[in-house]
């Protein structure tokens, strides 16, 4: 698996407006192991990458790698060579995306959890629906183990899917009940009779972990990637069968958030350029949770992309918004300012699809829906490029 940056994910979606990066040869540490970054850091959320590995905080004799000290200084516990490339990237917890301290968990793998990876696949396991209960001999489960089902034929109708599932109770050697990833009980319809065939996988219980969070998941201080390394649900971190674990390996999961979602607060933007005659996505369904119809307030501004050229325009609008029904989203100008055109377009009501909907000379906002979604579009017809900034607050899904 191949190294990545956290500098290289998208701005929109992990506030890259309030992330702080500053790269930095060897030979810029005095001594091979004092560097300065260029960049200050927050010391609850700074990682430091060396030839694109993440090391370890800490002293030397408790394993770590390097000591922060203030806003401005690393230390490292080894010298560093002249050549090689130092990234330091903090975050400032000041805006919506990132609205909580940062959690850590930190594990160091033990003997017996190399064997999870180590064990072959299972088959020919039954599932009895009536008590959640997965019969194999000889399984060699313990509470709390979680298995990844790969496919069950039921007896008749529907029964256990595919998925991830943790083990309650061990009732014996041969049986178990399960629960899903999360803990809840399981409603299947049907058993399946020596059918089942399923991995055992390596997990971790993460708290204050939500699928809504931007976590990261790292290992032995590689970056693993999500949906093909790991797996993240609402509490837990699955590692694919694939990944090799062996004894004193270390996994580091780091994520923000806590159980502030993008429902719960504001969606904000600001730098967006949007060149004549084309049109940018602010805001749609999929940016909020578990979203089909939502209210809010959208407030909107541009202005020349040229910094000296004083053409701009303001505006606010209440928002009704509809998954597969354009014909009911609607927006409402509560309030328009500018001296770009002579108003700030509206379109809705099924009545946008793209730039060219709006009138030559103006700037607009354009609402519409489809199956997967509702989508908020900022149109510019204004003869010159934009830069523009947004905000939607009092959200209700």
């Amino acid at each position: 698996m191949g190294i990545k940056y956290i500098s290289g994910f998208r701005g929109l979606d992990h506030a890259k407006q309030h992330l702080r990066r500053s790269t930095h040869l060897g030979s810029a540490a005095t001594g091979g192991t004092v560097l300065n970054p260029s960049e200050a850091f927050d010391q609850q959320a700074c990682f430091v990458y060396l030839n694109g590995t993440m090391l370890r905080e800490g002293t030397s004799g408790n394993g770590g790698d390097y000591v922060l000290s203030g806003t401005n200084t690393i230390t490292f516990n080894t010298a560093v060579a002249a050549t090689d490339l130092i990234e330091v990237i903090s975050y400032a917890f000041q805006n919506p995306t990132l609205p909580q301290t940062m959690q850590e968990v930190d594990h160091a793998v033990i003997a017996a959890e190399t064997t999870l990876h180590a064990t072959a696949r299972v088959t020919d396991g039954d599932f009895t629906t009536a008590t959640d209960t997965l019969v194999k001999a000889s399984h060699g489960l313990l509470v709390g183990n979680v298995i990844n089902v790969i496919s069950a034929t039921a007896t008749t109708g529907t029964t256990i899917t595919a998925g991830r599932y943790k083990v309650l109770t061990v009732t014996d050697s041969g049986n178990v009940v399960l629960t899903d990833i999360d803990g809840n009980v399981l409603a299947f319809a049907n058993d399946s009779d020596a059918d089942v065939t399923y991995d055992v996988v390596f997990s971790l219980s993460v708290p204050n972990l939500t699928v809504v969070n931007h976590a990261m998941v790292y290992l032995n201080g590689m970056l693993l990637v999500e949906d093909t390394d790991y797996y993240r649900d609402q509490q837990q971190i699955t590692l694919d069968k694939t990944v090799n674990i062996a004894t004193g390996h270390q996994i580091a999961i780091r994520h923000f958030g806590s159980y502030v979602t993008a429902a719960d607060g504001e969606v904000q933007r600001t730098g967006i350029t949007i060149t004549d005659d084309t049109h940018n996505l602010l805001l749609s369904s999929s940016d909020l949770i578990n979203n089909t119809t939502s209210t809010f307030h959208l407030q909107v501004s541009v202005r020349h992309v040229t910094a000296t050229n004083d053409a701009y325009r303001i505006a606010n609008f209440f928002v009704r918004a509809e998954k597969a029904v354009p014909a009911d989203c609607y927006l409402h100008t509560i309030a328009d300012a500018g001296n770009i055109a002579s108003t700030f377009e509206v379109l809705d009501e099924n009545g946008y699809s793209a730039a060219s909907d709006m009138t030559d000379g103006n700037v607009g906002i354009g609402i519409t829906a489809d199956a997967s979604g509702w989508y908020v579009y900022l149109a510019n017809r204004a003869g010159y490029s934009i830069v523009a900034g947004f905000k939607a607050s009092a959200i209700s899904n």
